[in-house]
């Protein structure tokens, strides 16, 4: 049993081959077999109102892409912070990117629930690297 093995992941991404590719390498490395998958911030937003109480009783680590339509990463991320600090204490976020563009690295990192940012596709080995550090 891996270290993060008690962590449920969320990954949140419009683009479906995304949520396939990181889904199966947190699989295959051994990350973890929990992970739920949203199609949208809108859907991980209803999911986690619906299902709060699961939230306040796991670890969550949440992967979310930034540019995403309706609701994009930082309209999350506002939603998120708002949240009851039962909610809160529970979720770490990595932002998503396929293109890595400065101001959104220092936007998504001023907010206290933003571990890092990631580039798209995921790096695995970063990713385990943070996780190592992690105090959710």
């Amino acid at each position: 049993m891996s270290a993060t093995s008690h962590i449920m992941f969320h990954l949140v991404d419009d683009n479906d081959i995304d949520i396939a590719v990181n889904t199966k390498l947190l699989e295959l490395s051994g990350i973890s077999n929990q992970i739920k998958t949203y199609n949208g911030a809108r859907a991980f937003l209803s999911y986690l109102e619906m299902h709060s109480d699961e939230f306040i009783t796991h670890k969550n680590v949440i992967l979310l892409d930034i540019m995403m339509p309706h609701i994009n990463g930082f309209d999350c991320l506002d939603q998120l912070t708002a949240m009851s600090e039962d909610i809160k204490q529970t979720i770490a976020v990595f932002m998503l990117s396929s293109s890595i563009d400065r101001k959104d690295i220092q936007r998504a990192e001023s907010y206290a629930l933003v571990q890092k940012v990631l580039e798209k596709p995921l790096d695995i080995y970063a990713l385990q690297n943070y996780l190592r550090n992690l105090e959710i």
